[in-house]
């Protein structure tokens, strides 16, 4: 038995609303599907891996067969249904026993037989004892009589999972499955083309181009949906989202509220975040909105241009005829640049890749960026080399005395990773005001490793830590007070302490202080 061998996999049928998603929860133990009481919430196939007793499997959730979608995606969720059942070890096929057998149920039933796939019927919302009596109607689908079970009350879950281990090659299930090494979340405004680049990612890697919906249908998908797949030799996991809308359009559609929360929840699981902008459109308030919130978390993020070829003919169309010579890709790129770093400040670091996710195009090279940031943000610096560099910057340009007292910094450590965290020890933390720290992260971008992740700097006061560190090395600002003939740090040759300086006057001792003068006294 290989251990690395693939898990098998379960999938997840019916027709809408028989509770499929809500059921896939409840097995795991925790929510990955959007469960709400309408039909047709759930258009992708959705798989996780779960560990069932010490072996893994493949759960996947898919959307309701039959269902008449409002947005013309039948087909295509007929479609992404059929490769699940076909491309499963065992499929569960989900009834209502509330509703009781249903034509849509037989429907389901005959595509099973015809397909000769081995399926497991589950009779969901059978709540209790009582419900069980009506379980035998549901026989006449020809697979035997429906474990009944309830999502909602976890009701004879563990038999399922019980049930689902004798009918699936268990025993060779793997005990272990590689653990992604990174986490790639493609988050953006509505109709940027995410889906279309994670199905050219998953045809690149895995010769899947269908593995998610793509249509021209503004929030087509509503899941964040994890697709894994192995490049150079590494298990890496893009995760696809729903598109992003204006918030205030938000209020009154609830599935557009919790896609929304989903991609902000795929954005902290990221290790990298690709911000996928559409070349052919202005930035939109959705694109500024996640560029703060991505900031906000400090993840490493690529602004992705998709469309670039239409972008690009879309430019060269609108200028003049005898301008038309003039214009290349590297021109328009560059002037592209430009304009996002006006309107995206919040990342102006990051890098900027150019794709045509429709075609293909880039696509290797937006995976092997995302790779290098990645490695970029995971890199450790050593304290010598920290001290270097603040060392420089503070020689540079020292931070502002509004009050008169200096900022004086003992001691910086790089304590984690990912995002690339310094902590600067000083003798006050508000003498070292925020436009000061955006001087020093953008230096410390140009002379540390960071050039193109966001660096999380944290200033805190002087500690014991600190005055141990301040006893056995020297201060990265001395202390003018302790050291008057020392130079200090950043300042130029007519800013030193002057030794040759009159000292300051020492405060009058009482006995010293002249006696104010009292004023007659007034007679009452």
């Amino acid at each position: 038995m290989s251990s690395m061998s693939p898990p098998p996999t379960v999938a997840i049928v019916g027709r809408p609303n028989v509770g499929k998603s809500s059921l896939l929860n409840a097995m795991v133990g925790k929510r990955i599907s959007i469960v709400q009481d309408m039909p047709g919430v759930t258009r992708d196939r959705i798989s996780i891996p779960y560990q069932l007793d010490g072996r893994f499997i493949e759960l996947v959730d898919t959307g309701g067969y039959g269902f008449i979608d409002p947005d013309a995606l039948t087909e295509h969720i007929n479609q992404q249904i059929e490769l699940a059942m076909t491309r499963a070890d065992l499929v569960l096929f989900i009834v209502d026993c509330e509703a009781g057998l249903t034509s849509a149920d037989q429907t389901i039933a005959n595509l099973l037989r015809n397909k000769n796939i081995k399926t497991l019927l589950v009779a969901n919302k059978a709540d209790g004892t009582n419900a069980d009596t009506s379980l035998g109607e549901f026989a006449r689908l020809g697979f035997g009589t429906p474990i009944g079970v309830s999502a909602l009350n976890d009701r004879n879950i563990d038999l399922l999972l019980d049930t689902i281990k004798r009918n699936i090659d268990f025993e060779n299930a793997p005990t272990e499955i590689p653990k992604p090494t990174m986490h790639v979340a493609i988050v953006g405004k509505r109709n940027a083309g995410k889906s279309t680049l994670v199905n050219a990612i998953a045809s690149l890697y895995q010769g899947d181009p269908n593995r998610v919906i793509v249509s021209e249908v503004p929030g087509t998908t509503r899941d964040s949906i994890d697709v894994r797949f192995e490049k150079d030799g590494q298990t890496l996991v893009v995760i696809d989202t729903a598109g992003v809308r204006k918030k205030r359009r938000m209020v009154a559609d609830d599935i557009s509220f919790y896609s929304f929360h989903r991609a902000e929840r795929s954005i902290r699981r990221a290790d990298v975040v690709l911000l996928l902008i559409d070349g052919t459109e202005p930035v939109s308030e959705p694109d500024k909105k996640l560029a703060e919130y991505i900031a906000t978390q400090f993840k490493p993020v690529i602004l992705v241009v998709n469309k670039w070829d239409l972008a690009r003919e879309k430019v060269r169309h609108g200028r003049k005829a005898d301008e038309e010579q003039s214009v290349d890709d590297t021109a328009l790129m560059e002037e592209f640049r430009v304009y996002l770093d006006s309107e995206l400040k919040h990342v102006d670091y990051a890098p900027i890749a150019f794709i045509t996710a429709k075609e293909g195009r880039n696509i290797q090279g937006v995976m092997d960026l995302a790779q290098h940031i990645f490695n970029q943000a995971s890199e450790h610096v050593s304290t010598s080399k920290l001290n270097q560099a603040v060392r420089q910057i503070l020689d540079e340009r020292r931070p502002p005395t509004p009050t008169g007292r200096r900022a004086r910094v003992y001691y910086v450590t790089q304590p984690e990773v990912a995002p690339p965290t310094i902590v600067l020890f000083v003798n006050n933390p508000v003498l070292i005001d925020e436009i000061y720290q955006r001087y020093m992260i953008n230096r410390m971008r140009e002379l540390l490793p960071y050039a193109e992740v966001p660096i999380k700097l944290v200033i805190r006061g002087k500690d014991t830590k600190a005055r141990e560190m301040q006893g056995s090395k020297e201060m990265l600002t001395p202390d003018v007070d302790e050291a008057p003939q020392a130079k200090h740090v950043g300042q130029s040759r007519k800013t030193r302490t002057n030794s040759n300086a009159r000292p300051k006057r020492a405060p009058l001792s009482k006995a010293r202080r002249p006696v104010k003068k009292m004023g007659k006294a007034k007679r009452r």
